[in-house]
């Protein structure tokens, strides 16, 4: 299905008002379901629902491992899993020693901006990318941040990247909800392109988060656990 489609509309530039024809970001609905039980419906865009859904159940804390997933089937928009479900637990703090040249990071800010595609066409989508010490693994567009992190996050679980050695990279704010995601896949560096909550820094700092902001051009902020960043 297409991620984009077109509409003749008034634009009012200026001074004047001119027909112009616009690309436009499409959504569609997206409702999952693990043993019976609704686990998450939302608006997203088309395509790649099966890494959304693996990332989903993983973000959640309701499987750790791909295998946990026994059987798959899609009825429409509708997504509907058999698993063997863990019952979701406090959040742990990140085992990992991963650090990141505060280079590398920058290059990703960079490299993301470039993959972005369909947020250039359209001004109506969120990236979201996977890497680790060699670049980006993973990356997704999506009207949903929060689905464009399970994509990726799903992807990488579906591919068997050790998530212990990655960061993900967020073209949006990072809240306190994103940061215990991202801590549930047990990824130990999480940056995002505007600002942290005040809530998020401070779950960051508790579980081992390396958590940045602004990172933009050649600039960033560490809010959290700021060792995880080599720098001269």
């Amino acid at each position: 299905m297409e991620t984009t489609g077109t509409r003749r509309i008034s634009r009012f530039f200026g001074g004047k008002i001119e027909e112009v024809e616009d690309l436009l970001a499409v959504e569609e609905d997206f409702v999952l379901t693990a043993n019976g039980g609704p686990i998450l419906s939302a608006s997203c865009s088309p395509g790649n629902s099966r890494e959304l859904a693996y990332g989903a159940l993983l973000s959640r804390g309701i499987i750790h491992t791909a295998d946990a997933v026994l059987s798959l089937k899609v009825q429409g928009e509708r997504l509907s899993v058999e698993v063997r479900a863990n019952v979701p637990g406090l959040v742990v703090p990140i085992d990992s020693s991963f650090t990141l040249p505060i280079e590398s990071l920058i290059a990703v800010g960079r490299e993301c901006g470039d993959r972005a595609v369909v947020f250039r066409e359209t001004g109506g989508t969120h990236a979201a990318a996977l890497g680790d010490s060699t670049g980006i693994e993973s990356f997704f567009e999506d009207i949903s941040r929060t689905c464009a992190l399970e994509k990726a996050v799903g992807d990488g679980l579906l591919r068997g990247i050790d998530f212990s050695k990655t960061f993900i990279f967020l073209s949006s704010r990072v809240p306190k909800g994103m940061v215990e995601k991202v801590a549930r896949c047990g990824i130990p560096i999480v940056a995002g392109v505007s600002a942290p909550t005040l809530q998020a820094v401070e779950l960051a700092e508790r579980l081992g988060v390396c958590l940045c902001g602004f990172v933009r051009g050649e600039r960033l902020n560490i809010y959290a656990n700021s060792w995880r960043i080599e720098h001269r």
